[in-house]
């Protein structure tokens, strides 16, 4: 082998040598902008995934408001200047929002008479129904028929309770003369329910 070749070849071992080392560090360098790519993509999916947990987390609900009443049985028939019949009903809140009870506005006939005129609603809370029949509850609101707004009964109702509401129907000491023993006209009365802001 001539000394020429001899350094050829000494040459391409160095070269080689030389060569490994840096495919080598080329190698580690590409594995480790793959491992990082790999790790900042899981820290983006980490993150978003925080960012939806969170907006997963807070929920927009309504609140239902719903009320219902017993059966009145109530009479106006024989009602004379000074007398007041009553009767009780059970209102319950079955929605979920506390409820402000008002009795709204009366609808008697289409054709006003001096008894319907003259007729004074009233609505309150009752301990028993023995009570209310006896007249022993406190009138919460009152009300005349045809009047222009309901009033407020100032009693609210937590969701699910009930309460026995009194209602009177009566004529007033200074009624017309006409109005008494006139023939019994139906009313509708009406309780309602409005939201209590919390």
């Amino acid at each position: 082998m001539s000394r020429h070749t001899s350094r050829r070849t000494a040459r391409r071992e160095r070269r080689r040598a030389a060569l490994l080392p840096r495919l080598l560090l080329g190698a580690l360098g590409t594995a480790a902008a793959i491992v990082l790519g790999v790790l900042t993509g899981g820290g983006t999916y980490a993150a978003w995934n925080v960012a939806a947990t969170a907006s997963a987390a807070a929920t927009l609900q309504a609140g239902s408001a719903g009320l219902t009443a017993s059966n009145l049985q109530l009479s106006a028939a024989g009602l004379y200047p000074g007398r007041t019949v009553y009767a009780a009903s059970t209102v319950r809140n079955t929605g979920t929002t506390a409820l402000a009870l008002t009795i709204d506005p009366v609808k008697g006939p289409a054709a006003p008479t001096p008894f319907t005129q003259s007729l004074v609603i009233s609505a309150g809370k009752a301990a028993t129904a023995a009570d209310c029949s006896a007249g022993r509850a406190t009138a919460g609101a009152t009300i005349g028929i045809g009047a222009a707004t309901g009033s407020d009964l100032k009693l609210s109702l937590a969701p699910g309770a009930s309460t026995l509401l009194c209602i009177g129907v009566g004529l007033p000491q200074n009624a017309p003369a006409a109005a008494a023993g006139a023939a019994a006209s139906a009313v509708t009365i009406t309780i309602s329910g409005t939201q209590v802001r919390s």
